[in-house]
């Protein structure tokens, strides 16, 4: 398990309702990028900016039932990616019991912050995974981790630029988004700008 911390946030450029957060590696250089919706970049913002409000907001509030209760979060861990989607879960720890939970990374993350617990992700994963700085300030990101549009719209940039063997390997991925997921191994380590 490799430790995480949050780098940045900022909005899509193609839609300013939705937002990215970034995760860096505590002790290197690898990031990846986590989709957020409005709401949970709200949450995550406010665990960062440690906004007070009057009122306990829904992650503060779990986090409060949670103490209460004598239950600690002993960590997130990022364990996997399905659909362009990074799945989490909860290690919960009360007394001598030990808990799992599955939450969404968002969610995860936005507990994790409030309450100072660390946030892992598995080795493979974000070797799989990792953003690379290019050339010129783009990155670029494996397939995998792209939503379907931004896979649509580099599919037909690759076409358009005569690169049939990434507009192929763009369009397995859109393709295996739609199939049952015994078929979907996840494997695809094609990057796109």
């Amino acid at each position: 398990m490799v430790e995480l911390v949050v780098s940045d946030m900022m909005s899509k450029v193609t839609d300013r309702r939705a937002h990215v957060l970034m995760l860096q590696e505590k002790e290197g250089l690898r990031k990846i990028i986590v989709a957020l919706g409005f709401i949970e970049a709200q949450a995550i913002a406010f665990a960062l900016r440690k906004v007070a409000t009057d009122r306990p907001l829904t992650h503060d509030l779990f986090g409060l039932i949670t103490a209460e209760f004598g239950i600690e979060l002993q960590h997130v861990f990022i364990n996997k990616i399905e659909d362009g989607t990074f799945h989490s879960q909860l290690c919960y720890r009360q007394g001598n019991d030990v808990r799992v939970v599955d939450a969404r990374t968002s969610d995860a993350i936005a507990i994790a912050l409030r309450v100072s617990a660390p946030i892992y992700i598995d080795e493979g994963l974000l070797n799989r995974m990792c953003i690379h700085d290019e050339r010129n300030g783009a990155i670029s990101i494996p397939i995998t981790a792209a939503d379907e549009e931004t896979l649509k719209v580099a599919m037909d940039n690759a076409v358009k630029a005569e690169n049939y063997e990434l507009a192929m390997k763009l369009k397995e991925e859109i393709d295996s988004r739609h199939q049952p997921q015994a078929a979907n191994d996840g494997n695809t380590d094609e990057n796109i700008e």
